[in-house]
């Protein structure tokens, strides 16, 4: 199985964010990785979180996110967003999965278990809102642990990778890492079925291994004029 993975484009009208940010040229960017991944014959692409950034109206952000939903559907590939804290500065959750059509939660692909979770929590259990979050304060709920406890625990769950935009790799900056991250891994380290964890939201990248897991944290596309994507065979 093929994946397209990327991370953090950040896309928006606005040629430049925090300095270093590009993200008025995510748009193609996202094009060029498309054109790569359909022509290696993806499965499915993924993307880690952080889709959209704020443009300079709400119109405009709606404008942006439909144009590009659109793109990235022409070609044909199956689709998902891991959400972002940007994505949800900009959209409910579920507008946001009505614009992308992006929804999955588990996909399964033969005796491969793709799970995908989302750490827009704080720690108080309250979901991320639209100008009143903090994006050092990320947490899985404990229904969401709960379940991929009891989907891992699943017999016909073989070999499973495990999808986040926040860091549940404890060798990042700390900022960055989810509040429980040391609950999650303790269910994938029990579970011994998760083959590896892929993640976005720290822009520099990381590679770690925990437990004898593999903890993939991939660059962000936004940064810089250079394009970042990956095709990862699992």
């Amino acid at each position: 199985m093929k994946l397209g993975l990327f991370t953090d484009p950040h896309t928006s009208t606005k040629e430049t964010s925090c300095g270093t940010r590009r993200p008025a040229m995510s748009y193609g960017k996202i094009r060029e990785a498309m054109e790569a991944f359909r022509d290696a014959g993806a499965d499915l692409v993924v993307c880690l979180g952080d889709l959209v950034d704020e443009c300079d109206t709400m119109e405009e952000n709606i404008t942006a996110i439909t144009e590009l939903s659109a793109m990235i559907r022409s070609f044909g590939i199956p689709f998902e967003c891991v959400m972002g804290n940007h994505d949800y500065q900009n959209f409910p959750r579920e507008e946001f999965r009505t614009y992308t059509g992006s929804a999955a939660e588990v996909i399964r692909f033969g005796t491969k278990t793709l799970c995908f979770l989302d750490a827009n929590y704080a720690d108080t259990g309250e979901i991320y809102r639209r100008n009143a979050l903090d994006w050092t304060n990320s947490y899985v709920p404990a229904d969401q642990v709960c379940a991929l406890r009891e989907l891992l625990a699943q017999p016909e769950t073989d070999e499973a990778f495990v999808f986040v935009h926040q860091n549940l790799d404890p060798e990042v900056e700390r900022h960055h890492i989810i509040r429980n991250a040391e609950e999650v891994r303790t269910v994938i380290r029990e579970s011994g079925k998760v083959k590896a964890v892929f993640q976005g939201h720290y822009h520099p990248g990381k590679e770690s291994v925990v437990d004898g897991i593999p903890y993939h944290t991939f660059p962000a596309m936004c940064e810089g004029e250079e394009n970042r994507f990956f095709l990862v065979e699992i």
